[in-house]
């Protein structure tokens, strides 16, 4: 492939938590990778969707919401999106055109006003919003956060998404592709298959659960078809407590868990799966750096 006329870049995209960066990535790349969930800090590492066509191929890199860190995993988010910054061509900040500028907003942008590359700020879910408060929020967007090119998009729907890429292909350099054309994200299957079961720990749980949960693949046997692929996994939670609600009255949540973690992994695998979960008790592993490490979350960063 000559890099004469090909374009290609990453690009990473920001927001506070919950603003719909990960529907974003999935939505621009017609296919879900990302997890999805109403519960804020949902996202805990970055990711690489990898949108490609004849001319072009654009790393976008979904990353945690920016926030005020509150523990040592909090500290992990935040040092894997200043990594993604660190490396991207490109910086996509969103925000939510219901709630308008928050203080998550103004703690994003003063993270991008330091940033020497191209910035597009994404107006998200405008589908939701009268067309006057957009305009009103456009001119504070201007006046208070920084004068970048404003896109207004609707990520569940796709709406204005593909004019966002077109305008990243006018600034991204010339270059070769950074991934093989057949690659859709730069996560194995192993780990998103761990990333579907904490997305139904998240979707199923709701309000019983907070942000104490982790999930680790302990086995991942592919097999040829007809025969199912079989994955054991353990999710991990902080208390006793906790266990009990994931398990729930006699394994029914934990089924449920499994059941709707196993269909999504056989739609991305496009084979039949067959999954066993276990639950687990590792007491306050979200401030432990050690624990952290082991369970995918390295906190020290990475040198340079």
């Amino acid at each position: 492939m000559s890099s004469s006329g090909f374009i290609c870049g990453a690009v990473a995209i920001l927001g506070k938590p919950n603003v719909g960066k990960s529907t974003f990535l999935n939505s621009a790349l017609k296919q879900k990778i990302a997890i999805v969930s109403p519960r804020p800090q949902t996202t805990r590492g970055s990711m690489a969707g990898i949108y490609q066509d004849d001319q072009s191929q654009i790393v976008f890199y979904d990353t945690p919401g920016i926030h005020q860190p509150h523990n040592k995993l909090s500290q992990y988010m935040l040092h894997e999106v200043e990594d993604v910054l660190d490396g991207a061509d490109a910086a996509l900040f969103l925000i939510d055109a219901k709630d308008g500028l928050m203080d998550e907003e103004y703690l994003v942008a003063e993270w991008l006003k330091k940033y020497k590359k191209p910035v597009y700020c994404l107006l998200n879910k405008i589908d939701q919003v009268a067309s006057g408060r957009v305009q009103e929020l456009v001119g504070k967007i201007k006046a208070e956060l920084g004068e970048w090119p404003i896109h207004r998009i609707a990520a569940i729907s796709g709406k204005g998404v593909p004019d966002v890429i077109s305008e990243l292909k006018k600034i991204l350099p010339h270059q070769p592709a950074l991934f093989p054309q057949e690659e859709l994200t730069n996560k194995t299957m192993r780990e998103l298959a761990a990333e579907m079961i904490r997305e139904q720990c998240f979707l199923q749980l709701q309000q019983e659960l907070p942000y104490g949960v982790a999930v680790v693949i302990d086995d991942f046997v592919e097999k040829d078809p007809p025969d199912p692929t079989v994955i054991k996994a353990t999710i991990y939670v902080e208390k006793d407590s906790q266990k009990g609600i994931v398990i729930g009255a006699g394994g029914k949540q934990l089924k449920e868990i499994g059941m709707r973690a196993r269909k999504e992994i056989e739609k991305m695998l496009e084979q039949k799966v067959f999954l066993e979960l276990w639950v687990k008790v590792l007491k306050n592993w979200r401030k432990d750096e050690e624990v952290l490490k082991r369970l995918g979350y390295p906190v020290t960063k990475k040198k340079k």
